[in-house]
């Protein structure tokens, strides 16, 4: 099999795995409350369950954009490959953590929650502690992500 594409499946099932491991139980344990109840803030600005149609719809669009994430960051590490599989594990590991927590969550280029933008933007009621909750979630995802990744690049 070409490595390339070797490396991007072994990175897009990484992706995934750490969405399932890390989100579905983050959200359990941690980040309910801010989507579903009376103290709810997130329904202010996002599709949420208590919208049912809305919700399918997002439902129906959350595999393939994660696919697409993982496409997207893959890309680069695809860019710089050659210098990236002769670092040491810890470099390894610092980049891929550095690439989603830094890249994709805190330094991301749009008012989100999380981001700098979106303590900034956002509305009064997304709180710092919730941006870094959201922010913890995108660390704890790029831990498992890179952990399971770097699990597969290695062993060949």
């Amino acid at each position: 099999m070409n490595p390339k594409i070797k490396i991007t499946i072994q990175f897009i099932f990484s992706h995934l795995l750490a969405y399932l491991f890390v989100s579905i139980p983050y959200f359990q344990l941690v980040m309910k409350g801010y989507y579903e109840g009376d103290s709810a803030v997130f329904p202010l600005f996002l599709v949420t369950s208590v919208d049912g149609a809305a919700w399918s719809r997002a439902m129906t669009w959350l595999l393939p954009a994660l696919v697409m994430q993982a496409l997207l960051m893959v890309s680069f590490l695809l860019t710089i490959w050659d210098w990236f599989k002769i670092q040491s594990f810890g470099k390894q590991m610092f980049l891929l953590v550095w690439m989603r927590t830094v890249l994709g969550g805190l330094a991301a280029i749009s008012p989100a929650v999380g981001s700098l933008e979106g303590m900034v933007f956002m509305i009064a009621e997304i709180t710092l502690s919730i941006h870094l909750y959201v922010l913890f979630e995108i660390f704890l995802q790029s831990l498992v992500q890179a952990g399971i990744f770097l699990w597969f690049a290695r062993r060949t």
